[in-house]
């Protein structure tokens, strides 16, 4: 058991490469987390919220929610493996979760909802586009940017804003 944690010690060992914390630690909100809060507790306290509200959101028995709970279980696991690690690496795995995922969604938007809303002749094609294209993570891999990171992350908040509005006021975009 013991060889089991030192393994998972090493795992966030292999994430503190110089690249990497020089990008945590100027991001506007993981670089808080890498000095001063653990992210594994805010992953912690998202798995138990999500494991007590699916417990009440659906009327099943008692049975069925013990064999989801069991599917779920995986999500306390990573937190709780997450809480042995440093800070620093806790918000390197967080920034690359973050940044993947958001990737992924911004580079769908651009291609395939603006493609389609430009197929269609839809008023969002333009916000999703250019939501898609703002969010798309590039920028702040420049090494001259990286430092400034948090203020590129600021700027992106802003230029949303337009978007999101002309988004909504297109009519085909609901809350």
């Amino acid at each position: 058991m013991s060889n089991f944690l030192d393994n998972i010690r090493k795992g966030g060992e292999i994430l503190e490469k110089p690249l990497l914390i020089s990008h945590v630690e100027s991001h506007l909100i993981f670089g808080p987390f890498s000095r001063h809060f653990a992210l594994g507790y805010a992953v912690l306290f998202g798995a138990l919220v999500g494991l007590i509200g699916g417990f009440f959101s659906v009327n099943i028995s008692i049975g069925r929610y013990i064999g989801r709970l069991f599917d779920k279980l995986i999500f306390l696991f990573v937190p709780l493996m997450m809480l042995t690690w440093t800070r620093r690496q806790q918000a390197i795995l967080g920034w690359i979760a973050i940044k993947s995922a958001l990737g992924i969604a911004a580079f769908m938007m651009a291609t395939i909802g603006a493609g389609a809303s430009f197929l269609r002749g839809d008023a969002d094609a333009w916000p999703n586009l250019f939501l898609g294209l703002i969010w798309i993570p590039g920028v702040e891999f420049i090494p001259k940017f990286t430092p400034n990171q948090r203020y590129i992350t600021i700027a992106r908040i802003i230029l949303s804003v337009p978007c999101v509005y002309f988004g909504v006021k297109s009519g085909n975009w609901h809350w």
